[in-house]
């Protein structure tokens, strides 16, 4: 019993202390001549085509002032026939690997040695986006990667990522059985919309996997996707701060999943994430990584703990 109470009140102690240092994230104004090209890079393990289909076809339909510089790709760590010919249908770049050991960081890596714009966008298979994801995100980047690609000292200080919160186009496990969709949140929007929105203040915002643009030389400059850890997103933006980038949060969702509707499959993905993290933090020595802020540590360990508390809860 105790374990819950004492995982309970520091989560809820850091909550308040990151809420006090809240502060608003600013859009820069940039002129559409200077929006850079972006990689859209789309993870596919074993989805339906047809969901693709609809992640594919969101993406193509994104807003931006040359849409030329969009670059979209499907990475298949299947290698399937399908779905490459569904991506020939929608005249998108794909990526096949036949061969895949290291996950979807393994599809992550494949992608970047075959591309070369300066941003990266991540999305989930089920992830869709909204038409101005990309106007909403790419700004915070434009003003390093002018002055990277002129060869000119960048505050290598400024931007790694920009995370925007997931949401979900269908109810959760406890919405559906409670019958409560209308009335009670998605059981992630705390997290998301919320925690992350918070970590700002502390420059450490959660790399969540999806809905994501990253700075490509942050992801160079870290050895790429992690390939030890089965929470490779955790881990690249642990890695990101720790080289010096700050990672930053948006209050607006700019995509819309799929949430898991069956308890295996809730168990599965949670078991995941809390195994997935607790190697990160070996890997990455959370606690005490000097190149870490203390205030970063904090907010890692916080995440942390929300991956774990469940297995400290009494079961009554």
């Amino acid at each position: 019993m105790w374990g819950s109470e004492v995982v309970l009140a520091i989560t809820g102690y850091i909550l308040i202390w990151n809420k006090q240092k809240d502060f608003e994230l600013e859009k820069p104004e940039i002129a559409k001549e200077r929006y850079p090209d972006v990689d859209v890079l789309i993870a596919t393990h074993n989805e339906d085509p047809e969901l693709l289909y609809k992640t594919i076809n969101a993406c193509i339909c994104m807003e931006y002032p040359d849409k030329s510089k969009v670059h979209i790709y499907v990475c298949d760590d299947t290698n399937r026939l399908e779905v490459a010919k569904l991506a020939d249908e929608l005249s998108v770049g794909y990526f096949g690997l036949a061969d895949n050991k290291d996950a979807k960081s393994g599809n992550y890596n494949n992608a970047l040695r075959q591309t070369s714009s300066p941003l990266v966008a991540t999305f989930d298979a089920d992830m869709i986006p909204y038409r101005e994801f990309l106007l909403e995100t790419v700004p915070y980047f434009v003003a390093q990667v002018e002055a990277y690609e002129n060869g000119d000292d960048y505050d290598k200080s400024k931007v790694g990522l920009i995370q925007t919160p997931q949401s979900f186009y269908n109810a959760d496990i406890f919405q559906f059985n409670l019958f409560s969709e209308s009335t009670l949140p998605n059981e992630q929007d705390f997290f998301s919309k919320e925690i992350n929105v918070f970590n700002n203040s502390h420059s450490a915002a959660v790399y969540t996997g999806s809905n994501t643009v990253i700075f490509r030389k942050a992801i160079e400059d870290v050895g790429g996707f992690p390939t030890d850890t089965i929470t490779e997103d955790f881990e690249l933006g642990v890695r990101m701060n720790a080289a010096g980038y700050v990672n930053y949060s948006t209050k607006s969702p700019m995509a819309s999943g799929l949430m898991p509707t069956d308890l295996k499959s809730v168990i599965k993905q949670r078991v995941r994430w809390g195994r997935g993290v607790i190697r990160s933090s070996y890997n990455m020595n959370i606690f005490f990584n000097p190149k870490l802020t203390k205030r970063q540590r904090i907010v890692y360990v916080n995440g942390i703990t929300q991956r774990q508390r469940n297995k400290l809860l009494p079961l009554e």
